[in-house]
């Protein structure tokens, strides 16, 4: 994936993290009104010809599945931020290669050493170098510390 695909992609799960975030917010202010109408509404009905509690329990039921959808996509945007995390992590100590962000034409190699993320993008830190995962074109296995230190 390209430095421009990266970029939109990031983008993208900010974009939507704020439009969840500003439907959540509606949802809870609607829901309030809605609950002072119903409120205001029950108070000042007739005895003698109450309202029909089906529409309110239907106008509930809706507000209340609105809502579980949009905790679900928040909950679904986290996962993937997670995953996304978590493959990083998996690169800790491997050999990666990916192309110079600065435009030079010589590929970025080396052992990732942390795994970090930024604005819904998980970026990886090779030596001084910082590649957004998206980026990595090539992986290997690093070398094993322990052999390292036991001379072999």
């Amino acid at each position: 994936m390209t430095d421009a695909a990266a970029a939109a992609s990031s983008a993208s799960a900010s974009q939507t993290q704020q439009t969840i975030n500003t439907s959540l917010g509606s949802l809870a202010n609607n829901y309030q009104t809605f609950l002072s109408l119903l409120t205001t509404q029950l108070k000042n009905q007739d005895p003698l010809s109450p309202l029909d509690t089906n529409q309110f329990t239907q106008q509930l039921t809706q507000m209340t599945g609105v809502e579980q959808q949009l905790l679900g996509n928040q909950l679904l945007q986290q996962l993937v931020t997670d995953q996304s995390v978590t493959q990083g992590a998996n690169l800790i100590g491997k050999v990666v290669t990916a192309p110079d962000p600065s435009g030079s034409t010589t590929p970025i190699s080396g052992v990732v050493t942390s795994v970090q993320q930024h604005n819904g993008q998980t970026i990886l830190t090779v030596g001084q170098n910082q590649i957004p995962l998206s980026a990595v074109s090539s992986i290997s296995a690093g070398a094993n510390p322990l052999a390292a230190l036991l001379g072999g």
